[in-house]
């Protein structure tokens, strides 16, 4: 059980996302700023990350947005979240009498104070917190090595700061194997996500003390 108040939140994307709560993307922005790196978005491959979550997640939802995407991709949208749904783990997930699918978070965090927000993938309290990554790998040593060479600990750790959740978890779903899913774990002690959550606290910080670099790191939301 969280010792962390949080709340959660039904909320609309555009909604969620001027929200002056510090979202993970905003943390990472501040990071790439700190770097004298340009933050930068793949428009394009975000798009479609969207529409196949929604597909799997939302697919009430998605029935409508696959009118105004081409037949063909709509299709193979349709394809893979279908093998997707069906993946056993997932199934059940899903069918779980308390699932959160696309809720938003909002805690304020115990060291710096700062508002945070999170819209994890889907989650169970008191269980698990998933994250669904789309990805171009079509083998699960390749998808484990993408998914290590980034940030993504931080980005799961931090998801985990309110929810407290004894596991995390992410499925990777391959776009060029026809919906190949891949699954990794950790459980909320490992070290792996120990070291995601001390580079959270250490960029929550940053920004805690950096009025100009929150101020930097919210204007490229826009």
């Amino acid at each position: 059980m969280s010792n962390i108040s949080y709340e959660v939140i039904d909320m609309d994307e555009k909604e969620y996302r001027n929200h002056p709560a510090l979202a993970n993307t905003d943390i990472k922005n501040a990071q790439l700023l700190l770097l004298g790196q340009q933050p930068h978005t793949p428009k394009k491959a975000l798009r479609e990350g969207t529409m196949l979550h929604s597909a799997i997640l939302e697919p009430h939802d998605w029935v409508e947005m696959s009118k105004k995407v081409p037949v063909a991709q709509a299709n193979r949208i349709g394809r893979i979240a279908a093998t997707a749904r069906n993946y056993p783990l997932l199934k059940e997930m899903l069918a779980h009498p308390n699932v959160q699918i696309e809720k938003c978070v909002f805690w304020k965090d115990p060291i710096t104070g700062l508002d945070c927000k999170a819209k994890p993938d889907l989650f169970i309290e008191g269980e698990v917190v998933v994250d669904l990554k789309t990805t171009a790998r079509s083998m699960k040593e390749a998808f484990e090595k993408q998914v290590l060479s980034r940030d993504f600990d931080r980005q799961i750790a931090f998801y985990n700061i309110p929810i407290q959740a004894p596991l995390t978890r992410v499925i990777g779903i391959s776009k060029t194997s026809k919906g190949r899913l891949f699954r990794l774990e950790w459980e909320k002690d490992d070290p792996y996500l120990s070291n995601g959550k001390l580079k959270a606290d250490i960029m929550l910080k940053k920004l805690a003390e950096d009025e100009q670099l929150l101020k930097k790191a919210l204007l490229l939301r826009k």
